[in-house]
């Protein structure tokens, strides 16, 4: 470690004698564990910027106050606990950042940086009560004080007169002072995750404000004196308890971003608001008066447990032997509302089998705010080993609707569940009810639960526009399965909508499931769907054609007359159908152009195929308690062009897997349904570039599924056999936090973080994601890995292996044993991939149109590893000699860039020496006579 720090101090005083000699003017010390400065620095009399991040500074010597000319000083992540006086000499000072320190105070002599514009104190030790001394200040334009403690803020902030923004986020805060409205000219406050319950109408005074971020506190509605803030493009108001806006906001005339996710909003209702801001604004503009109480109640369960004779007894109130479902059966039920017999709710009825091949289908209509209705019966043990697999389906699709639990057949038998349990788990269960549909046992209770659940729904009592309800009524008297967009849109022209309102309330009654409506696609942008159980009937008699599952799942054209009756469905709407089909993922067309594949009548089990298990690339989702049946179904019908063809030219497919060739390589995808996961492979030249276009398509699909717990795992690459996994995520965040190494639990060894995420994504595209799962990347990252070959060149990194896993498919492939061409390939060769990462990124830097040419040459290094055989290893290092030849021509490109930049000619030069040291093991030439 003392070594360690000698080299980066030498590094550092070899930096601060190099700026002296060039008379540079920004410097940049970050990431070196300094504890104070080398007194060297006070000779850069140029210095006008100075990076002193992410180091262990807690005091500071007069040395700094030497630096006259200084106006930018990053101070963060640190370890101050209190400004040094020294640096409140430092009069030239427009920007200080303090952030990331443990400061509790700020001194009085802080007023002496008279031309301070920007000044960081986020992420410290302030706590209550914040203030300062703030005479001469009066230059300050831009003030962090987020994530502190803070209760309280000082009137005195009030007289900063020139702040035009101020960040306040992740506080303690209730209330701002009154003299906040004296801030004339702020223009952006952050507000976000304090604890205001309410807005006062002080902060509408600031009519100069252009961005409000009002997110995660606990408001509960918005003063009508919003309207004052004319000049607001941006106001966020995520995760408070808004259940309605006002209709003054609708005089923002200049907002452009509203932000309402993870409020109870009832006006305008949710699905208004998903719509965005337009047709917020033309719901909350529009007459309503009408109200209009409806909803789903939705029947689930196995198969043969009751679902169909339940639904006719709650209507009829009579029992009558119900036939097997297939599909869905819909039905309308009116009940009184629990608190007045005036009122009447309109319940839907959808009856779903229980057929298995049917499950993965269910989902597309399994909707949020419905009331459930799980019925099982106790005769049936598998029923009572299946109540978790449903109430685990409805948790992802229908999110927090109520659900009531219902044994039927409670005459021939009375086993119980455990419902403390169950509810422990589901708290959205509200009710457990025993019925007989035969005879009508306990009918009446579970109406009267029916008719309770549903009117607490929270969309109930909810008036709508009504111009909007009176096209609803027409279109439900049309009696029609569908009508053309232009016959819609006449319907609506003549209760006076606008093109605007036609297309929110097209969007609307689709969102509801009124409708269905798809503008996004060619075939069926001409058409509205007025009852959607007509396009799901539709689905399930092709999911009920024997022909087709025979077929392992290929539908000719020419059966679809005997599959539908031709005046329900009439040949002219087959391809609307049929594209209907590929919308929701359940098949495509094949080549032929005379048949599809409905993904979901593929045969369950895997066909022979061989696949050779050396040099895999392994990469895992694994779902916590709940795989959904529909997801490689889907996965085959979005990724069909690039599925392998069988020696008949079928896909190479089946309902839980498929074999993909893309990117210059081959993939094995697969479902492990007792395991709870997908299991993906990678053989071939570009393993990451496929394994990213396989991730891309099945985080979307896992995306549009609410309520799922998945994490993507890395295999551990200590030996060839270890089991350890290791969650892809956390280690990103390992990385993002300078962490080097994370310990196996099967072998206790330390593996270093970029050995295993290397061969998975590149880093700058780790940084992208880190910035997409957990926020903003720290700017220090991008340089991590050149700041650490440069102090310690000789860090020895294993390199990669991958862990054979079991496999279900045939193995045709003889595995030979791998042999390390020479030991200190495990120090050249990761010495060698970063050195040309970093040599890539200077290179690109400056003429991004050599990026994918770079980029191949980095993938092809990223692919070996320091145990593979010679042959291997010979194709990606003669790539790289190519490579290198050009960048000793003085014509090229990339020869102009490294000339031009010493950073660049260093670069190169370490390239250079660690292939010369490499390619005479392998039988390459070296290039000792490349500079």
């Amino acid at each position: 470690m003392t070594k360690r720090k000698d080299i980066r101090l030498t590094r550092v005083r070899n930096l601060i004698k190099e700026a002296c000699e060039n008379n540079v003017n920004i410097l940049d010390l970050s990431h070196n564990q300094l504890t104070q400065l080398p007194p060297e620095i006070k000779e850069i009399d140029t210095l006008k910027k100075l990076n002193l991040s992410y180091n262990q500074f807690s005091y500071f010597s007069s040395d700094i106050a030497e630096l006259n000319n200084l106006t930018v000083l990053d101070l963060s992540h640190n370890q101050l606990t209190e400004l040094p006086l020294e640096i409140t000499k430092l009069n030239s000072l427009t920007t200080l950042d303090l952030s990331y320190n443990q400061l509790i105070q700020i001194p009085s002599k802080i007023s002496k940086l008279i031309n301070l514009k920007k000044l960081n104190l986020s992420y410290n030790q302030f706590s209550y009560y914040f203030s300062f001394k703030i005479e001469g200040l009066k230059n300050l334009t831009t003030l962090d004080i987020s994530h502190n403690h803070l209760s309280e803020l000082s009137h005195e902030i009030t007289k900063l007169d020139n702040l035009s923004e101020i960040y306040l986020s992740n506080n303690q805060l209730t209330h701002l002072p009154l003299e906040i409205e004296k801030i004339k000219i702020l223009k952006k406050l952050d507000l976000s995750h304090n604890q205001l319950t309410k807005l006062s109408s002080e902060i509408t005074k600031l009519n100069n404000l252009v961005t409000l971020d009002l997110s995660h506190n606990q408001l509960t509605q918005l003063p009508p004196e919003i309207k004052e803030l004319k000049n607001l493009t941006a106001l966020g108001l995520y995760g408070n308890q808004l259940t309605e806006l006002p209709l003054e906001i609708t005089e923002l005339h200049n907002l452009k971003t509203l932000d309402l996710s993870g409020n109870p909003l009832t006006v305008p209702p949710p699905e208004i608001v998903s719509m965005g801001l337009e047709a917020i604004f033309a719901y909350l503009k529009q007459s309503k008066t009408t109200e209009h109480n409806e909803a789903k109640l939705i029947l689930v369960g196995n198969g043969e447990v009751g679902k169909t004779c339940l639904a006719n007894r709650l209507i009829t109130d009579k029992f009558v032997e119900g036939m097997i479902t297939e599909g869905i059966n819909i039905s309308r039920w009116f009940v009184s509302a629990p608190s007045s017999e005036n009122s009447k709710i309109k319940l839907n009825i959808w009856d779903f089998g229980g057929q298995e091949i049917y499950h993965a289908t269910h989902q597309f209509f399994l909707t949020k705010r419905s009331v459930y209705l799980l019925v099982w019966n106790a005769r049936k043990t598998k029923d009572y080993d299946h109540i978790y697999y449903w109430l685990h389906t409805i948790e992802a699709f229908g999110e927090d609707s109520p659900i009531i639990l219902v044994m039927s057949k409670m005459n021939e038998s009375d086993d119980d569940l455990n419902l403390k349990d169950l509810k422990s788990k589901f708290p959205q269960i509200t009710g457990y009810l025993k019925i007989d549909s035969e005879d009508g046992k306990g009918i009446s209770a579970l109406k009267d639960k029916i008719r309770e659940t549903a009117w607490s729904l929270p969309l109930m009592r909810v008036q709508w526009v009504d111009s909007w309800y009176k096209v609803r009524e027409k279109l439900e008297k049309l009696e029609k399965y569908w009508i053309t967009y232009d016959e819609f849109h006449t319907i609506c022209v003549s209760e006076g909508l606008d093109e605007t309102n036609i297309s929110i309330l097209d969007e609307y009654l689709h969102e509801l499931g009124v409708t269905l409506s798809f503008k996004d696609r060619i075939a069926l942008k001409n058409i509205v769907i007025l009852k959607p159980e007509w396009a799901t009937e539709a689905f399930y008699r092709i999911l009920s054609t024997k022909s087709v599952f025979h077929r392992e799942g290929v539908l000719l054209h020419s059966e679809l007359d005997q599959i539908w009756d031709n005046e329900t469905y009439p040949k002219k709407i087959y391809p609307q159908l049929m594209e209907l089909m590929n919308k929701f993922e359940l098949s495509y067309e094949l080549p032929d152009k005379k048949s599809y594949l409905v993904a979901e009548l593929l045969p369950k089990n895997a066909p022979d195929f061989e696949w050779d298990e050396k040099d895999n690339l392994y990469f895992y989702y694994c779902y916590e308690y709940f795989l959904p049946p529909g997801i490689i179904p889907r996965f085959i019908v979005r990724m069909h062009q690039d599925i392998e063809k069988k020696e008949n030219g079928m896909p190479l497919c089946w309902r839980e897997g498929a074999v993909l060739k893309l990117q210059n390589s081959r993939a094995l995808v697969e479902m492990k349904s007792d395991e709870r996961q997908i299991e993906i492979r990678v053989k071939g030249d570009n393993k990451r570039g496929a394994l990213g276009a396989i991730c891309n398509q099945l985080d979307q699909i896992n995306d549009s599924i609410k309520k799922i717990n998945v994490t993507k795992q890395i295999p551990c690459n200590c030996s060839k056999n270890c089991l350890e996994r290791y969650s892809f995520e956390k280690l990103l965040k390992a990385e993002m936090k300078e962490e080097e190494t994370i310990q196996c639990h099967e072998s206790y060894i330390h593996v270093p973080v970029s050995s295993l995420l290397d061969g998975y994504k590149r880093r700058e595209e780790r940084f992208k994601e880190y910035e997409k799962l957990f926020g903003k990347v720290p700017f220090f990252i991008v340089n991590q890995a050149l700041a650490n070959s440069e102090a310690n060149p000789n860090i020895k990194v294993k390199q990669k292996t991958r862990t054979k896993q079991k496999t279900s498919v045939k193995q045709k492939t003889n595995v030979k044993q791998r042999t390390n061409v020479n030991v200190n390939l495990e120090i050249e060769l990761p010495q060698i991939q970063t050195d040309f990462d970093n040599l890539r990124r200077e290179i690109i830097k400056y003429n991004p149109e050599l990026k994918d040419e770079m980029d191949e040459t980095q993938d092809s290094l990223d692919e070996v590893s320091s145990d593979d055989e010679k042959e291997r290893l010979t194709k990606p290092f003669n790539k790289l000699r190519r490579f290198l030849v050009k960048l000793g021509d003085p014509d090229s490109d990339y020869n102009k860039i490294i000339t031009g930049t010493q950073k660049g000619t260093e670069l190169a030069q370490k390239v250079v020496e660690t292939f010369n040291k490499v390619a005479p093991m392998l039988g390459i030439l070296s290039l000792h006579g490349l500079h």
